[in-house]
């Protein structure tokens, strides 16, 4: 009995020994801090060499195949050097040009420069007159034709010479027998640039035929007399029409019509015959152009000895011109009006126009004679 009470307490001592030595080990585990975690494995360089495929074909008889070492953006290898190199040139070598052929190749890039200063508008808007049977010296040449040259203006002297009627306050049929010269500025125009809207297109004239007299005369109406007239127009608004255009036709109108509108300027003076006088005239208006052979003018103004500020309209209209564009047939009109009760001045005529050299040239007569110019 003593020997079974005996064993009863050394087993349970034993196992509260081994419980005891689980719970301090587990405790010592616990108190123990975290180790850390291992560092991630360096990543590949992204320009590094593929791995060999793991499927490629093995031979017992082939040695072993080296991996290639990975690339760290290394340079690319330098081209090889040419062991033969051309000679060098010693002149300048004359840049190429590139013809219109080679710049529509399918794929080509053609580069168009634009210009520093944008381009402007021509001055000269008149179509060109063709001229047949000119002179080398080009002293034929129409005054209607644009200039040549550039950089030039054209200067043109003609004889006019006709029948004119006049009526102011009396009916008197008169001759005309005068000389006109033409300055066309499309040269200084192009030399002025911007300011080329300043330069006028200018013509002279003077000639000798009936005139009206002073509204004070004691006998009214008109005279032989002296008139001189210069006018300065500014061709500032240009259009043009090809509906009466047609082919080797003598009818000045029969041709591509370019009108121009602008201010018009005309300053010269009156002188009768039997009187000592001589009265300026001055006028300025609006006048509309047809290729520069015609024109429709309406001024305001006044002339010294006609009552009060006059409205005056005149308009040259031609209707017959030479195969070469020299000799020429118009007619002109004039009215000017007063603000008094005294008479209108009415003009009326039909009116010659050529060259001086017409005259003395007997092969050029025949254009003086309607449609019978030289083809």
């Amino acid at each position: 009995m003593k020997t079974k009470k005996l064993c009863v307490p050394i087993s349970l001592t034993a196992a509260l020994l081994g419980l005891i030595t689980c719970a301090v080990s587990c405790a010592k585990k616990n108190s123990e801090p975290p180790k850390p975690l291992p560092a991630p494995p360096e990543s590949l360089p992204t320009n590094a060499v593929p791995a060999p495929e793991t499927n490629a074909p093995t031979g017992t008889n082939t040695a072993a195949v080296e991996a290639p070492a990975p690339l760290t953006n290394a340079p690319v290898a330098a081209a090889p050097v040419i062991t033969n190199p051309p000679p060098a040139e010693t002149t300048a070598k004359a840049p190429e040009t590139i013809s219109a052929v080679e710049t529509n190749v399918p794929g080509h890039a053609t580069v168009v420069e634009m210009p520093a200063a944008a381009p402007t508008a021509p001055t000269n808007f008149y179509p060109a007159v063709v001229t047949t049977n000119v002179p080398a010296d080009n002293t034929g040449l129409s005054a209607l034709a644009p200039i040549v040259p550039a950089g030039n203006t054209n200067f043109f002297f003609r004889f006019r010479v006709g029948y004119d009627h006049i009526n102011h306050g009396d009916n008197n049929d008169s001759y005309w027998a005068g000389a006109k010269f033409y300055a066309y500025g499309d040269g200084l125009r192009q030399q002025a640039g911007k300011n080329g809207w300043l330069i006028p297109d200018a013509d002279l004239e003077i000639a000798s035929t009936d005139i009206a007299k002073p509204d004070n005369n004691p006998h009214p109406g008109s005279d032989a007399g002296l008139r001189l007239r210069a006018d300065f127009t500014w061709p500032w608004l240009h259009w043009t029409t090809l509906m009466f255009e047609r082919t080797n036709s003598v009818c000045p109108f029969a041709q591509p019509l370019t009108f121009a509108l602008g201010p018009t300027v005309n300053v010269g003076f009156d002188h009768l015959y039997d009187e000592d006088a001589y009265r300026f005239a001055r006028y300025a208006g609006v006048r509309l152009t047809f290729n520069r052979s015609g024109f429709i003018e309406y001024t305001a103004g006044d002339t010294e000895g006609l009552d009060g500020t006059r409205q005056q309209i005149i308009t040259e209209l031609p209707f017959y011109q030479s195969r070469d564009g020299e000799v020429r047939y118009y007619f002109r009109g004039l009215w000017n009006h007063g603000e008094s009760y005294r008479p209108d001045i009415l003009e009326a005529g039909v009116f010659l126009e050529m060259p001086f050299s017409t005259l003395v040239r007997p092969d050029k007569w025949r254009d003086l004679v309607p449609c019978c110019s030289e083809e």
